[in-house]
């Protein structure tokens, strides 16, 4: 069986490619989408993307905090879902924030999101093909 050292080195190398992935697939996203249609297009893809940055930050740091705890059921139960909770009204706020006050493009803002949101399925996805 692995330590608890060799599971928090694996759970940060698995973060830090979750993060990584997702910078580079919306960077990506943001310059094709400026190329097929406009500068505003790019920065919308941009600030989706920022926005699924956050949310999966939020729960790697919540994840992380709650690894070490001793808890029981219940709590942690209670736990998680003031977690998603935290997570959807960031969320929710940074991407209203971005439609409505500054004025991005919707359906570019939620592409971007949606692409950066879609690296929490490939990447566990890239690691079993790999193995």
């Amino acid at each position: 069986m692995y330590g608890a050292q060799e599971k928090s080195q694996a759970y940060q190398a698995l973060s830090l490619q979750i993060i990584g992935l997702q910078v580079i697939l919306t960077i990506t996203g943001a310059v094709v989408a400026y190329f097929v249609a406009n500068l505003q297009s790019g920065i919308s893809v941009l600030w989706g993307g920022f926005c699924a940055l956050v949310n999966v930050c939020l729960l790697i740091w919540r994840m992380r905090t709650g690894a070490g705890q001793d808890i029981d059921a219940n709590r942690q139960l209670r736990l998680m879902y003031r977690s998603a909770l935290e997570r959807f009204f960031v969320v929710m706020g940074l991407l209203a924030f971005g439609m409505l006050r500054l004025k991005f493009a919707p359906l570019a803002i939620l592409l971007g999101f949606i692409a950066g949101q879609t690296v929490l399925i490939l990447v566990p996805l890239i690691r079993g093909i790999a193995k």
